[in-house]
């Protein structure tokens, strides 16, 4: 490899490297750097398939909430802290941050071992967002309403399966099918719903002896399988939702 070739190569290390800093988990004994093995750093270099766990985050009726506020400044700071409080409970739970879409959120979790222990962390960080929108952002936007329109909360979808990262106009970008897979069944959830797609859902399934886990001594969740119509399959494509429970009360809907 000639210098000019392994120039070329440190500068798209150290943009990577940069770009890390807004999407990778963070180190807990340092925030200033982040958490990303040897293996993910590879898998990116050479642009080969990683397996990952994709969420997409939905703001149900957004742009009814930003028509109905007061004062839009106000509505942007809200959003704004619940996009930083978002990321934080994220890197904390060892997720990738993709992008904010305008009404939600793309992110997602890179699978080197454990399929089933992963899933445990990504039901337990999708509990901790849809209580947090539901006791304090929420509030918030409806306290800067002149009115309240129905059907406001979060819906998440997750898919999983081979992705890649690679940067597109200059910034890391994780592409691949569960992207699209997430998305569509987040768009058939209602509020304050979680639905996984088939193969994130049937490998959840796989390692549990009853169709209910334990997250925690006092947070639970119960599988079941539906049929849900999508715009790709009006006639129905097999999905499993999610509902949580915290000492034995159901949490959302």
């Amino acid at each position: 490899m000639n210098i000019f070739a392994l120039n070329r190569l440190a500068v798209e290390n150290s943009e990577v490297e940069h770009q890390f800093l807004s999407h990778a988990p963070l180190n807990r004994f340092d925030p200033t750097r982040t958490n990303v093995s040897p293996a993910i750093k590879k898998s990116i270099s050479e642009v080969s398939a990683i397996e990952a766990i994709v969420l997409t985050v939905d703001i149900r009726r957004s742009s009814c909430v930003l028509k109905e506020s007061i004062d839009i400044s106000q509505y942007a700071k809200i959003l704004d802290d619940f996009i930083a409080e978002f990321r934080t409970v994220l890197h904390y739970h060892g997720g990738w941050f993709d992008k904010f879409t305008g009404d939600g959120f793309i992110c997602y979790w890179l699978v080197e071992d454990n399929f089933s222990e992963h899933m445990d962390t990504v039901l337990d960080f999708c509990c901790s967002v849809m209580e947090n929108f539901r006791s304090y952002y929420y509030p918030a936007f409806v306290a800067n309403m002149r009115n309240e329109p129905s059907g406001i909360g979060l819906s998440i979808g997750v898919d999983a399966g081979p992705c890649y990262l690679t940067p597109i106009v200059g910034d890391l970008t994780i592409i691949g099918s569960p992207i699209v897979g997430s998305v569509r069944v987040c768009n058939s959830c209602p509020p304050y719903h979680l639905m996984l797609n088939a193969y994130p859902g049937s490998r959840l399934l796989e390692g549990m002896t009853t169709i209910c886990g334990r997250l925690s001594e006092d947070l639970a969740y119960q599988v079941e399988t539906k049929s849900i119509s999508t715009k790709e399959y009006p006639q129905g494509q097999v999905a499993y939702s999610v509902e949580f429970f915290r000492k034995g009360k159901r949490l959302f809907f």
